[in-house]
């Protein structure tokens, strides 16, 4: 069996997924507008017994009938309320079923002994490998579990349309089932399948690595891209920029292997640290009301996206909207850093699309003169909100072109607006360790001392420039900045020199409140780690986080 390669086809043709459900509520409570239920059913028999399916299950208090999502959540994270009560104030039951099994609590999935690899607690390498085939994995048990609820919400008579919310591993399982369910919609968060090439670089000279035999049976029956083709159901892929879990790089990969006839659109999450903002969460909205509630909205088709020159000589990038939406705001954003994807700086350039060519937008890309290559994907949001992202492209640049940049010791002012930082939201914070919590945290430009602005975040800030070739530090420099603060605050601030942010190095200081900007010039010997290490020199570092207590402004950061 060792050499036999399943494929999305022939690995579960002969699933029974027909069995009795034998529905077992076991709690019923009503919390507020809604009714939570802890139910058990029945999923796929094994050699050695049936699968016991836990879930809760929330609807609506009251009302007849209802359109309802099933949501897989991350992987060793429970059912997280916030989210649910997100979907239910918007009129959806929702369904959770546990994929992950055996956590310790008292309700959870129970799996039958010869499949207790399906206990996430006890996988081992039955997550990662697909020996001796893709049935003997963690991943084929979890999608089955998903299938079963699935059928579940099928046959609820109260259940008018049903969808799906797969987040991070759960995305993972979610793209296994959605060519069997008959799901009105699939939205997949931070998930795209491409796990088996993990630590391996898109755009970096691993691109063509060679695969055993292995590899290719757990490409072929468990990775997400590979059923791509099969999904029949209208697809929203949400992704995350500098995620640390998955590969973004290739998510638009898994989007174009998409069956052509299903309605689809992308949006990657461009706040730079691996969360789910707002502009995504808005298009989870209308997506669902769309397909589940039949309400009419405009989904645009995907963005084409070019790069060239123009008449005076600039590097310029061209995207091709929909032209039958109205466009609110468009441009593109880009990254001088191809490998190391967790700790990008991506730039904004905002810009405006012609009606006259058929919205078209052009937008000048000024690169580094020394880089030689350059990511840029192209965004739009049109009036009614809705948002989209093009493919993330690599341009090789062959010279310089006449907009290129010198280097810079200024690694931001207020005149780059936002761009430079993003909000340092902790995961801590963060709903279903995905999505940002509220707006508090974003990214906001305030006025200082003289009516001068600068920029700050609840959540703390973080750059990812200063580990760009272009930004970098030279050799001995002074980090120096301008903070102000109305009232009295500290500050803390973190180099980090591996983008797994492994070991800081820190500087804590306070900001008097009121009067005049603070200047702050700063050696690396006066970052310390927590052994007291000093930060050996600026040169290496990857990104540099600010954490503040009250609110502080910054501006006017730079090398001397």
């Amino acid at each position: 069996m060792a050499n036999v390669i399943l494929t999305p086809v022939t690995l579960w043709k002969d699933f029974d997924g027909a069995l009795p459900l034998d529905e077992e509520i076991v709690s019923e409570r009503e919390e507020g507008e809604i009714v939570h239920r802890e139910l058990y059913i029945g999923g796929r028999r094994t050699e050695k017994g049936r699968v016991k399916i836990f879930a809760h299950y929330f609807t609506p208090k009251g009302a007849g009938e209802y359109p309802a999502v099933m949501v897989l959540f991350e992987a060793g994270f429970p059912a997280d309320m916030k989210f649910i009560e997100r979907l239910t104030s918007r009129g959806y039951a929702v369904f959770c079923p546990d994929y992950c099994g055996d956590d310790g609590t008292d309700r959870h999935t129970v799996y039958p002994e010869d499949v207790d690899y399906a206990n996430l607690a006890r996988a081992g390498r039955h997550i990662a490998f697909a020996e001796p085939t893709a049935k003997e994995t963690s991943w084929y048990e979890w999608a089955a579990v998903a299938r079963y609820g699935a059928r579940y919400l099928s046959e609820k008579k109260e259940v008018t349309k049903f969808g799906a919310i797969g987040i991070r591993m759960g995305g993972e399982v979610l793209w296994k089932v959605a060519p069997y369910a008959d799901f009105s919609c699939i939205i997949s968060v931070c998930a795209a399948g491409w796990l088996a090439y993990r630590g391996l670089e898109k755009f970096g000279e691993n691109e063509n690595h060679a695969f055993d035999e292995e590899r290719h049976r757990f490409i072929a029956g468990i990775d997400s891209q590979s059923y791509a083709p099969y999904v029949k159901c209208p697809v929203l892929m949400l992704s995350a920029i500098n995620d640390k879990k998955y590969s973004y790089d290739r998510v638009y990969d898994t989007f174009q292997q998409i069956n052509p006839a299903a309605e689809k659109a992308i949006l990657f999450s461009s706040h730079g640290n691996g969360l789910i903002g707002a502009h995504s969460l808005f298009n989870l909205n209308l997506f669902l009301d769309k397909y589940l509630k039949g309400r009419s909205a405009f989904i645009s088709k995907p963005i084409s996206v070019s790069a060239g020159e123009d008449e005076e000589g600039n590097l310029v990038v061209k995207g091709e909207f929909d032209k039958d939406g109205e466009i609110d705001e468009c441009g593109i954003f880009y990254t001088e850093k191809i490998t190391g994807a967790t700790s990008r700086d991506w730039t904004r350039v905002l810009g405006r699309a012609e009606d006259a060519q058929g919205n078209v937008g052009i937008f000048p890309l000024s690169i580094y003169k020394k880089s030689d290559k350059v990511l840029v994907y192209s965004f739009v949001r049109y009036s009614n909100g809705f948002s989209v992202t093009s493919k993330i492209m690599e341009i090789t640049l062959k010279r310089a072109y006449k907009n290129a940049c010198p280097k810079s010791r200024i690694i931001y002012s207020s005149a780059d607006g936002l761009n430079g930082f993003c909000a340092h939201r902790r995961r801590a914070r963060s709903i279903a360790d995905c999505f940002a919590e509220g707006s508090d945290a974003d990214v906001r430009l305030v006025d200082g001392y003289g009516g001068i602005k600068g920029i700050t975040s609840a959540a703390g800030l973080v750059s990812y420039r200063v580990g760009e070739e272009r930004y970098a530090a030279p050799e001995n420099a002074i980090f120096q900045l301008d903070a102000y603060a109305k009232e009295d605050a500290g500050v803390e601030i973190v180099f980090y020199t591996d983008d797994g942010e492994q070991v800081g190095y820190s500087y804590r200081t306070k900001i008097a409140g009121g009067g005049k900007w603070k200047k702050l010039n700063l050696e690396a010997s006066d970052f310390k780690s927590e052994t007291g290490a000093s930060l050996p020199d600026f040169v290496r570092a990857f990104s540099v986080v600010f954490l503040m207590e009250g609110e502080v402004l910054f501006n006017n950061v730079i090398w001397l």
